[in-house]
């Protein structure tokens, strides 16, 4: 809506000047995480301001003043640097200046009168993060400029720029901003222009508006209109005839085909290349599949086929003879003494005798003393105990 002063018409102006301050519990990194659409990591707060994902962010840059570090276009590092360089609980973080598009300006030239406005206090030493606003059908186009507090040297940030902190800066801003949006509304012959000044300054009698922020359900009603436009685009961009459809199903069933084809292909160039045996070594996929089935078949194999060996005692009398011969001719072999004390060891060695003065015992003679006899196993009759006579009867009658 515009007002008519004389033959020009007057279009709506905002502008408003606010503090970022720590002292109000806010946060610079949080506050240009936002403005930017972005995720942001918030060092102070060792967590991360989440912001991603905006649908109304159209641009956002850093613009710096001549001298300043390049590290400073960095919106991460040049927010959390100004949370560094402020110490005050109640620290003044950023300045921002937030104001609105006129909508009989073009789209095309939004980025341009945002640049112009911020330059204006990049000359003056300020840094300034530019975002540009608006919503689905552009209904308001806005902008939001957050200013550094500091004067920008070498290192980073040096003393407070303390022309900020009163009310000159903001009617300067109010009056610098309307004769930047005016210029270019002039160029492009819009008939319109703004105006900072109060209506009391201007005599109107008309009762100010006040600015009421979002609304939700004009939010939602705006959503139903792009919805509804862009069901009309549908409408008058129908889908593909029956025959389309078919062409473009055969096309997508050749291309599965040819996928498949291709996997097929892989998998069995896969089966011959070699693979590891359990010892490392490289060998054919299909004698590695035949060692893996013969393994489960030798270990599903029934117990009662593999042959059993019968205890000596229970074997035949001339078997056990002849065994016991054979013993005898092992025993009856000369071993030279050194020989014979190399693999004998005696039982119960004590290694701590040392503790009470004796002398070690000499195993290997009390070994050969003893004359143990380490076979005699082959010996039943003289390990077995004599069976009953129940037993000899059950023994005769199998």
């Amino acid at each position: 809506m515009a007002l008519t002063r004389g033959l020009v018409a007057v279009a709506i102006y905002h502008l408003h000047v606010k503090n970022i301050s720590r002292g109000d519990g806010r946060s610079a990194v949080a506050a240009a995480a936002y403005r930017a659409g972005e995720t942001l990591p918030n060092e102070l707060e060792e967590r991360d301001s989440a912001f991603g994902g905006r649908r109304d962010v159209l641009h956002t840059e850093i613009r710096l003043p001549a001298g300043a570090p390049a590290w400073m276009a960095d919106r991460a590092r040049l927010w959390n640097a100004v949370e560094a360089a402020e110490k005050r609980k109640d620290s003044r973080l950023a300045k921002e200046i937030e104001f609105a598009l006129p909508r009989e300006l073009p789209r095309d030239l939004w980025l341009a009168v945002a640049r112009e406005m911020g330059d204006a206090y990049t000359s003056r030493g300020y840094v300034v993060d530019i975002a540009i606003h608006a919503d689905k059908l552009a209904e308001n186009p806005h902008v939001h400029m957050m200013l550094s507090t500091r004067a920008i040297t070498v290192d980073g940030f040096g003393g407070k720029l303390r022309e900020a902190d009163g009310l000159k800066f903001v009617t300067e801003a109010r009056a610098l901003w309307a004769r930047i949006a005016n210029t270019a509304l002039g160029k492009i012959g819009a008939g319109v222009e703004i105006d900072a000044r109060s209506y009391a300054a201007r005599g109107v009698t008309q009762e100010p508006s006040t600015h009421r922020g979002p609304d939700r359900a004009e939010r939602r009603a705006r959503r139903e209109r792009a919805e509804q436009g862009e069901a009309m685009t549908e409408i008058r961009n129908p889908q593909p005839e029956a025959s389309e459809r078919d062409r473009i199903e055969a096309l997508e069933a050749e291309n599965r085909a040819l996928r498949e084809a291709l996997a097929s292909k892989e998998r069995e160039a896969e089966r011959d290349l070699p693979v590891p045996d359990p010892d490392g070594r490289p060998i054919h996929p299909d004698e590695l599949r035949a060692a893996e089935d013969l393994m489960v078949r030798e270990s599903e194999y029934p117990a009662r086929n593999i042959p059993t060996i019968p205890r000596p005692e229970r074997q035949p009398p001339d078997e056990r003879t002849a065994a016991r011969e054979a013993v005898d001719r092992q025993l009856a072999i000369e071993v030279p003494q050194h020989d014979a004390d190399a693999y004998r060891i005696a039982p119960h060695e004590n290694h701590l005798d040392w503790l009470d003065g004796s002398p070690a015992p000499d195993h290997h003679s009390a070994g050969r003393e003893r004359g143990d006899d380490h076979l005699d196993w082959l010996r039943p009759e003289d390990r077995t105990p004599k069976p009953t006579q129940d037993e000899q009867e059950r023994e005769r009658e199998r």
